[in-house]
Parts: structure tokens; C-alpha cells; sequence
């Protein structure tokens, strides 16, 4: 009886092998995560290449006078 329990047991499992070593999935997660990082740095300083000058002088100038303009200023 034991016998038959143990061939059940054995012809349900069955191991896949892996299509590489371990080690290198972390190798390949680390590679995409370092050109991921690389595409975020590319964009670091961009905002100083805004074509549009933004005038900030009349913020200063009188904070109880009226807004003249309307609308966000950013």
C-alpha cells in the first residue's frame, strides 16, 4: 500500500528546469533598472531649457495692490 502511495506521489511531481542560472535573473534586473535609472538622468535639467521666459517681477512689487493679471502664474 505504502509503495503505490509513493509511485502516486512521484508521477505528480514533476521539475521544470529553469532556462538559466539563477543568479542571472538578478543580473538581468539590475541591468534594466540601471538603464531605467539612466533614462530618468537624461532628463534631469530640462526645465531650464523652457523656450518661454516667465516674468516674475510684479510678485514683488505691492501685495496690497490688486492682481492686474488674471489667471495661475507659474
Amino acid at each position: 500500500m505504502t509503495h503505490v502511495l509513493l509511485q502516486a506521489a512521484e508521477a505528480g511531481h514533476q521539475v521544470k528546469e529553469m532556462p538559466m542560472s539563477p543568479i542571472w535573473y538578478g543580473v538581468i534586473t539590475f541591468v534594466i533598472a540601471l538603464a531605467l535609472l539612466a533614462l530618468l538622468w537624461s532628463f534631469r535639467n530640462t526645465l531650464a531649457l523652457d523656450p518661454v521666459a516667465h516674468d516674475h517681477s510684479d510678485h514683488d512689487a505691492d501685495p496690497h495692490v490688486a492682481d492686474k493679471h488674471q489667471g495661475s502664474h507659474h
